[in-house]
């Protein structure tokens, strides 16, 4: 089954972004990226050099889906992510137009972040309750029942080592207090920040690349499903019906 951030009208993922990295190619910083350019032109019309002239930018018309290329990797991120299917499709693409026009040797290091903000007040909450709807042990000491008190923020950082493999997942979590842009003077709309971050620890053969991606956002969408309760699940899911 889908992730909830796949089915719901207001997905809690504020960004999704894979980066490659790969042995330097100094090639990258000396030239302008012309071929690697026009393979992803139609895609990414927008093009600027970073601040530093270190690497370039290509981005959608829209602006949701960007590319960074840089002389020892590459970074896609969207803002505005759908489904795994079309995302996995840009990153091959890109994967593509890399090894077409700078042949890197291998994949050092690859990775894939997936970064939630559940806020409750979209799904119809109006009294929040954040032990119905994260899992206690996610919570931790403020899962706790009798617990009083309304939380302003907390910050979780935690790695852990992926069953039967050399990869590691990253969860960095914790309560937030949400303003949209332009309402920096306003109150915080209270908010719980997961950020999931999987990357590989091991050299990676360019063959290799996109299954460990899929198995990526496997893990991810397993592990999202795990953190939120049944009801707030209901709730995510039922408001895309």
């Amino acid at each position: 089954m889908n992730p909830a951030w796949e089915q719901a009208t207001h997905s809690p993922l504020l960004s999704v972004t894979c980066q490659i990295q790969f042995p330097m190619i100094l090639k990258i910083g000396q030239e302008l990226p012309a071929s690697f350019q026009e393979q992803l032109r139609k895609d990414y019309p927008l093009f600027q050099p970073t601040q530093d002239r270190r690497g370039y930018r290509l981005a959608s018309q829209n602006t949701y889906q960007e590319v960074l290329l840089l002389p020892d990797s590459v970074t896609v991120t969207t803002n505005r992510y759908t489904d795994w299917s079309q995302f996995q499709t840009q990153v091959s693409g890109i994967v593509r137009a890399l090894q077409t026009c700078y042949e890197p040797a291998f994949c050092a290091r690859t990775s894939l972040r997936f970064q939630n903000l559940l806020r409750p007040t979209l799904y119809g909450f109006t009294t929040i309750q954040w032990a119905a709807l994260i899992h206690a042990k996610v919570l931790g000491p403020f899962g706790i029942p009798g617990h009083k008190g309304h939380l302003q923020g907390s910050r979780h950082d935690v790695v852990v080592a992926l069953p039967e493999s050399s990869h590691r997942f990253r969860l960095i979590h914790g309560f937030v207090q949400y303003r949209d842009a332009g309402q920096s003077d306003q109150p915080g709309v209270p908010a719980y920040l997961l950020d999931q971050d999987y990357f590989t620890t091991q050299r990676l053969e360019w063959a290799d690349v996109l299954s460990t991606l899929d198995r990526f956002e496997q893990e991810a969408g397993q592990f999202f499903r795990l953190c939120v309760t049944d009801q707030f699940h209901q709730a995510m899911v039922g408001r895309a019906a």
